[in-house]
């Protein structure tokens, strides 16, 4: 069964895609959506973490499982959902093939099913960003999902819907996750102590 799309989402993954191009973008977007920068994000982040003794090594774990629950329910999601991404299905579509920007034709085949809905990418962003703003409360972090959020649907990879849907996916593994931990980590700690007590 095809993903049903709304009109204002198809204009403006049109206006974002198409008529919102800019040489800057072209040039900025697939850096911003490249795991390379993702993961250089992660490691400044875990630098100024250990740096300032804000959190230690408990921010980079909560951070590492909750990106990786995301990541997870993102999987699980587009298995059952199979929306196909733009660039595979939408003609006139602009993409990176090779690192240089082309427009999907009318000739290019389209698949049937793919991994489009939702963002992976989206939703990893938003989860890091919940996490990493409960420990240091710095608006600015909110500028990741979006900026990554944003250069899913400029790259062609994504629809709009599909950024959302990241978005949201990520927030509630993050609220989830970040309610669990004191628990999980409290229940870890006593049965530590049981066992090196030998109680």
């Amino acid at each position: 069964m095809p993903f049903a799309m709304p009109q204002w989402e198809l204009d403006l993954f049109l206006h974002i895609n198409g008529q919102w191009r800019c040489a800057l973008f072209d040039f900025l977007m697939p850096m911003i959506s490249d795991s390379l920068f993702l993961w250089a994000a992660a490691l400044i982040v875990v630098l100024y973490a250990l740096l300032t003794r804000k959190g230690h090594w408990a921010v980079v774990f909560t951070l590492a499982m909750t990106i990786g629950a995301s990541d997870l329910a993102c999987s699980l999601i587009k298995s059952s959902v199979g929306r196909v991404r733009p660039y595979h299905s939408l003609v006139g579509t602009w993409y990176v093939d090779s690192g240089k920007w082309v427009q999907r034709s009318e000739n290019a085949p389209t698949k049937e099913r793919g991994s489009s809905f939702p963002s992976a990418h989206a939703a990893n962003a938003m989860a890091a960003a919940l996490v990493l703003y409960s420990t240091f409360q710095r608006k600015a972090l909110w500028l990741i999902p979006l900026a990554i959020g944003y250069s899913r649907v400029y790259l062609g990879k994504h629809f709009p819907v599909d950024v959302l849907g990241g978005w949201l996916t990520g927030l509630g593994v993050a609220c989830v996750l970040l309610s669990a931990y004191p628990i999980l980590l409290s229940r870890t700690r006593s049965l530590w102590i049981k066992y090196r007590l030998r109680i």
